[in-house]
């Protein structure tokens, strides 16, 4: 089952797809990043998507990439919002 890695924007992600029930896959994905920037002191991100599902594990990862992509700018932007 391949899985897919990638730095972005300073953050680790990694997907790893998951097959369902109905013979779709869906993905689970972690980010990592520099302490502080994520959750308390760098604490990692763990989520999954089982609804839905895919076509093949790859697309899967795809999906699961985009998301977490998606995760992190709003990370960002939550963090450099005025007040915070």
């Amino acid at each position: 089952m391949p899985a897919a890695s990638e730095q972005y924007k300073g953050y680790t992600i990694a997907v790893t797809p998951l097959k369902d029930c109905a013979d779709q896959w869906d993905f689970e994905y972690h980010i990592t990043g520099p302490a502080g920037h994520n959750g308390a002191a760098g604490a990692p991100i763990t989520r999954s998507q089982t609804a839905g599902g895919h076509a093949t594990p790859e697309v899967a990862c795809l999906a699961g990439l985009q998301v977490a992509r998606i995760e992190i700018d709003n990370l960002l932007a939550l963090a450099a919002a005025p007040g915070r």
